[in-house]
């Protein structure tokens, strides 16, 4: 496979040409009108001419994350998505943005960035964290109308995500994609990997697996896949 630019590669998790739904929260109360009037002042500073109303565009959350010192090709950015419930992969809402931040005690960039590197190591030190992010990473990453995930894009959040957890398995796991299984990923699929790669981090040889049980068919195939190829 060729050889990428980092432009070209970021772009393949923050390209997205449809407009962004608007995600409502509830309105702010007297207390907290100081933190959102600054929250405003941030999210207006990387807002693009061309952007569409209250939302961020690509180009300035790129720009964002980079000011917070977030790498564009890191699960980073996928924490901080679900924090600010980005509606879209490389998009932000305002009414997110302001959420977000603010549950967590940051006003100015100073303080975001400060709290990058908990937010980085909450991936793999905090279990329920990693759950929440890898859940809503299905819905940020389809293009709004799709009902399900194209395979090529599934395969590149899970080289993501699962690089750490599902390491001895995980390339085995894109092949059979490629070569056997050629379809879209539905958010059943999605799901279930998280539960199958917990078992994958007990069990790396994949031998307790039973493809007579309640997993999703694919999943039955792909162990199959799997011992026939280590059998060889």
């Amino acid at each position: 496979m060729p050889k990428q630019s980092t432009n070209s590669k970021s772009r393949r998790y923050f390209n997205s040409s449809s407009a962004s739904n608007s995600l409502g929260t509830p309105p702010a109360s007297s207390s907290t009108s100081s933190s959102r009037s600054e929250l405003n002042r941030i999210f207006d500073q990387f807002r693009e001419a061309g952007d569409p109303p209250d939302t961020i565009g690509v180009t300035g959350s790129m720009s964002f994350l980079q000011t917070i010192d977030v790498g564009l090709e890191e699960p980073t950015v996928l924490v901080i998505a679900e924090l600010l419930k980005a509606p879209t992969m490389g998009e932000f809402s305002r009414d997110g943005f302001s959420a977000g931040w603010t549950s967590i005690g940051c006003k100015t960039l100073d303080q975001m960035r400060a709290k990058v590197p908990g937010l980085r190591a909450s991936l793999q030190s905090d279990e329920v964290t990693f759950k929440r992010v890898y859940m809503y990473t299905y819905s940020l990453a389809r293009t709004p109308g799709q009902k399900s995930l194209p395979q090529e894009a599934a395969a590149e959040y899970w080289k993501l995500l699962l690089g750490k957890r599902f390491e001895v398995q995980l390339p085995m796991w894109i092949e059979f994609l490629e070569k056997e299984y050629k379809k879209s990923i539905t958010k059943d699929t999605w799901n279930c990997m998280y539960d199958f790669v917990q078992l994958a981090q007990k069990d790396p040889s994949l031998d307790t697996y039973d493809v007579d049980g309640a997993w999703p068919s694919i999943l039955d195939d792909f162990v199959r896949y799997w011992r026939k190829s280590r059998a060889s």
